[in-house]
């Protein structure tokens, strides 16, 4: 114990650790005067870290639960900001406990975005419950369709990663980097490509 002290006041970033604590307190205090300029609503549990640049947008109501993780300062990305858009009055973002969500990610929805406890988010992923507007040429002026998204406990998704509308992740699963998901996926489950398909189980790896 002593020499892991010893080690970390050899590090100069150590001594500026009460600057990134001050750093995540106004960062996490911006979400809620975004809510406020948006007509948003927010709620913030105790242990939040906000490690980078990190924006509420829309009219709807974001819920950030305890331990939550908000970018990472060796993580890719680090210039981009993470976005959590709820972009209606009745839309709802919600990041269980201990979930660590990386720099650059953006979570925009217009029903609902669900993730569950302990899920890890790469950077650059894009999670979108909605189309936002029609696909056929004469409709691109109308709202598309819009179905939840829920991401169950234990969730890894690699960077890169594009989740759609309507998709049902199971607990355990991965989501191989640079994979677009468009389909539920089973507990458990290794999936990879595009549009992303099963390739293994964890459970599998596990026995081995």
């Amino acid at each position: 114990m002593a020499n892991k002290i010893l080690n970390n006041l050899r590090i100069p970033s150590f001594y500026f650790l009460p600057i990134k604590f001050m750093m995540s307190f106004f960062r996490t205090i911006r979400f809620y005067f975004d809510a406020w300029w948006y007509g948003g609503r927010c709620e913030v549990k105790k242990r939040v870290r906000v490690k980078s640049t990190a924006l509420f947008q829309g009219q709807g109501l974001l819920i950030l639960n305890e331990q939550v993780t908000l970018g990472y300062t060796l993580a890719g990305g680090i210039a981009l900001p993470i976005i959590l858009q709820p972009r209606e009055s009745q839309s709802v973002i919600q990041i269980g406990q201990r979930t660590a969500i990386m720099n650059g990610c953006e979570l925009i929805a217009r029903t609902s975005i669900v993730i569950g406890t302990d899920c890890r988010i790469g950077p650059h992923t894009l999670i979108y419950d909605a189309d936002f507007h029609g696909l056929a040429p004469d409709q691109r002026d109308e709202l598309g369709k819009t179905a939840a998204v829920h991401l169950e406990d234990n969730v890894w998704v690699g960077s890169r990663s594009i989740i759609l509308k309507g998709v049902n992740i199971g607990r355990d699963a991965v989501i191989a980097a640079g994979s677009v998901v468009t389909k539920n996926v089973q507990a458990g489950a290794i999936v990879a490509g595009n549009p992303a398909s099963q390739v293994g189980s964890v459970y599998e790896k596990s026995a081995k």
